[in-house]
């Protein structure tokens, strides 16, 4: 049976105690994944603001250096091209979330799989061969 204090009621300080220290410690780490959460957003956004910028960067290089290296009308024309596609992809990491992303990612593989499948397979020998050096090797 219970022990009684003084007032007839059972021990239950040290029950609430318990819970206190309990809930305590719960808000504690609470508040740590909050504060985790937040320093993590913060990295992915910095993130992301530079990925935007190298874009544009990028972007801007490959025009200047089409110009600048007398490309011929043709050639302008697709490095333009190439730069305003660069320019796209950086206007969309900057205008969506990463949700938006992650929803445009999902629904782009569901439909394009086998597509996909193929660009990995040849990014990845190409990254192979590079890695190997060319494949003159005995």
């Amino acid at each position: 049976m219970a022990e009684k204090n003084v007032n007839g009621k059972a021990a239950e300080q040290p029950l609430e105690d318990v819970k206190q220290a309990l809930d305590g410690a719960a808000d504690q780490v609470n508040e740590q994944l909050n504060e985790f959460g937040r320093q993590a957003r913060k990295k992915a956004d910095d993130a992301k603001s530079e990925a935007v910028k190298g874009l544009n960067n990028i972007a801007d290089t490959i025009r200047r250096e089409a110009r600048e290296g007398g490309a011929d009308e043709s050639a302008l024309k697709n490095a333009d091209q190439v730069a305003v596609n660069l320019e796209k992809a950086a206007q969309y990491l900057k205008k969506n979330s990463y949700e938006d992303i992650r929803e445009d990612v999902t629904e782009q593989v569901k439909e394009n799989t086998f597509m996909i499948i193929g660009v990995a397979l040849v990014v990845g020998l190409v990254v192979g061969l590079i890695l190997r050096g060319g494949g003159n090797r005995r």
